[in-house]
């Protein structure tokens, strides 16, 4: 995924409109071709005909709380605060959001990811922006602005919200795995685990794959805070080969933490062998800081390894070589559980479920505050086979 064709500047013109929230008569997504870009439009959002588009988030968190200090201002996004209410001011003109392409200004200018300053227009790229404004939303919890946890879902009800260009919401609701090379694993997952196993002959001095064992682990919420618990999913998901031996079946005991926690996995190239491997790393702590600390002590080494890791508040597992660790989101397609990987698209979904030709339709509903609405394309259906799946996404085809 490249920014280089996302980079638009913006159009700093601001409007004053009231503050809306979504209205319940409208029930769908609205999939919509805004010049040359898909926008996907939430329920009851109406596109403004002006410059600024103003949305209420109500009991965005919880009292206690501080009463200043919480305002966040990160052009084209700011949010301000009235108690439990979040007031969110998107202005348009960017490719980050949907609304407002005929404003953009076109002359050349340096790239930015923070927007404007003092009412200066500069170019945005969106993955930079995208990143440092959900770092923000979260951060918020570190000044007491918000509770533990409450910083993602704010997030995640942002993403939620706005008129952004599909991926744009998946990368506020995940974070952007190209900058920070990690991802938090919440509820939304689960981790799908591939172990190479060997021969069980004691006196073969081979080292050739005989086989694997897939192990796949759920992730269930424990703590209103967004700690959570990963445990192994007992059932017909999980699966080992007949050649497994004694060695291999203790392998694939679970590595994790069973106390509940922050969870976090890094997927690193390791360039020391002929054959450069992908190591899977999961850093665990029962508190945010600690795990950031321990983030940035991994970030440290050159080589991806637990032995950079000093935080006495943090743990790491790091898993075997040529292990394949993913994580996957649960979606339905045509009435059965199924699983895709982060930045799947629909038609890759479909094909992984073993359809290679082109659907003659295709439906998808889409989780809005809490219930499945459909999303209607406005244009070629095409839109929606591109479109970025989202956790709880349920899809119908032909």
């Amino acid at each position: 995924m490249s920014a280089n064709g996302l980079v638009a500047s913006i159009a700093v013109a601001v409007t004053a409109m009231p503050f809306v929230g979504c209205s319940p008569a409208v029930h769908s997504y609205q999939l919509s071709r805004q010049g040359n870009i898909a926008v996907l439009i939430p329920p009851g959002v109406k596109l403004p005909a002006q410059d600024t588009l103003n949305v209420k988030l109500r009991n965005a968190r919880r009292a206690p709380f501080p009463q200043a200090g919480c305002k966040i201002d990160r052009d084209p996004i700011t949010i301000e605060w009235r108690g439990r209410t979040a007031y969110i001011r998107a202005k348009s003109g960017s490719d980050l959001l949907g609304f407002g392409q005929n404003k953009v200004n076109e002359q050349p200018v340096a790239l930015d990811p923070r927007g404007s300053v003092s009412g200066e227009p500069v170019a945005l790229d969106p993955l930079l922006y995208i990143n440092e404004f959900r770092s923000t939303v979260i951060g918020l919890e570190e000044n007491g602005c918000l509770h533990p946890g409450e910083g993602e879902t704010l997030a995640v009800n942002i993403a939620e919200k706005l008129p952004f260009q599909p991926f744009i919401s998946y990368l506020l609701h995940f974070g952007v795995f190209e900058l920070n090379q990690f991802i938090d694993l919440t509820p939304d997952f689960r981790l799908r685990v591939v172990y190479p196993t060997y021969s069980a002959d004691q006196d073969s001095k081979t080292t050739e794959i005989k086989g694997v064992d897939t192990v796949y682990y759920e992730i269930v919420s424990d703590q209103r805070d967004g700690r959570v618990r990963i445990s192994r999913a007992i059932g017909k998901d999980s699966s080992q080969n007949k050649l497994s031996s004694e060695a291999s079946t203790k392998q694939v005991a679970s590595p994790f933490s069973t106390s509940p926690a922050y969870f976090r996995l890094f997927l690193r190239k390791s360039l020391s062998s002929k054959n450069p491997v992908t190591v899977a790393i999961v850093l665990s702590s029962t508190d945010r800081r600690n795990l950031d600390d321990a983030t940035k002590q991994l970030d440290t080494d050159v080589e991806p390894s637990c032995r950079a890791v000093m935080s006495s508040g943090a743990s790491c597992v790091m898993f075997p070589p040529l292990t394949g660790v993913n994580a996957e989101i649960r979606v339905r397609a045509n009435g059965k559980d199924a699983y895709a990987e982060l930045g799947a698209r629909v038609d890759q979904l479909i094909h992984e479920l073993g359809t290679d030709d082109i659907p003659q339709s295709v439906q998808i509903r889409r989780l809005f505050n809490k219930r499945l609405v459909p999303i209607r394309a406005n244009s070629d259906y095409k839109d929606l086979l591109a479109l970025v799946l989202m956790p709880g996404d349920v899809i119908n085809y032909r």
